[in-house]
């Protein structure tokens, strides 16, 4: 059937018909466009995933503006004296536009900065875990225990980005001060030396790791002990608790008193 066709008493109809025709196809080209959008295998990297990401969200945006114009076009909805009509913006922005400008502005500003990347290790806030997706108005980080964090862009504060460098682990041992400092320091290298031999974790473990010795005196009585692993960031726990092991174990084989 021809949409010419259209009896008169359903001609008040058409506007809405072909409104409805206007999002379907925005619907499906927005599908298609996005899906031409693939990172080359060449290619392939964070910093790709992260652009190709990008680029279609702008896709996307750049549809539906253009339908949302087109079919308000077709409900006869004049634009002109909408858009400037302040008390109109005004209200517009009293129900959350606001927020969304907000989103997107911030999540342009972050990635313009080359501040985080699909993949990234970060931690925002509460939540830690690795950049799954990079939205126009959102971010996904899926935590360890596999949780999903949605994150709004302008809500993106206290960026840690751990992908970026090495992650130093400080690990700082509550010693009785009244022990001999070369003991100490020797069962502290010996465990070291140790944690660099392990099969599991050796590669995990950079140059510059040291034991640093005496960090600070809390009291007569207690002092701060300081070991520093340069490690991968995701690794830290790991390489971390297999030092305070093997370090726990020589102080018992040479009978040095934790405080």
């Amino acid at each position: 059937m021809n949409l010419n066709d259209i009896p008169p008493s359903a001609e008040a109809f058409k506007p809405y018909l072909y409104a409805g025709l206007t999002l379907l196809i925005a619907v499906l080209l927005d599908f298609f466009l996005r899906s031409l959008i693939k990172v080359p295998k060449h290619f392939d990297n964070r910093r790709s995933r992260t652009a190709a990401a990008v680029l279609r969200n702008v896709v996307t945006i750049i549809v539906y503006v253009v339908a949302a114009y087109t079919i308000l076009t077709l409900l006869g909805i004049n634009l002109t004296p909408l858009l400037a009509s302040a008390s109109v913006i005004g209200i517009v922005l009293g129900i959350g536009a606001r927020s969304i400008i907000e989103d997107f502005v911030n999540g342009i500003f972050l990635l313009s900065l080359d501040s985080i990347a699909i993949g990234d290790y970060v931690k925002i806030g509460e939540a830690e875990g690795y950049i799954e997706r990079i939205g126009s108005r959102t971010l996904t980080i899926k935590a360890q225990d596999g949780s999903l964090h949605l994150i709004p862009n302008s809500q993106v504060k206290g960026l840690a980005n751990f992908s970026r460098n090495k992650s130093n682990i400080l690990i700082d041992l509550p010693l009785k001060s009244n022990q001999d400092i070369s003991k100490v320091s020797k069962a502290a290298e010996n465990a070291l030396e140790q944690l660099k031999k392990d099969e599991r974790l050796k590669d995990a473990l950079f140059p510059g790791s040291i034991v640093n010795g005496i960090e600070d005196f809390k009291h007569p009585e207690i002092m701060i002990f300081r070991i520093t692993l340069i490690t991968y960031p995701i690794r830290r726990w790991e390489v971390g608790r297999q030092y305070r092991y093997l370090v726990k174990k020589e102080f018992e084989k040479n009978k040095i008193a934790l405080a």
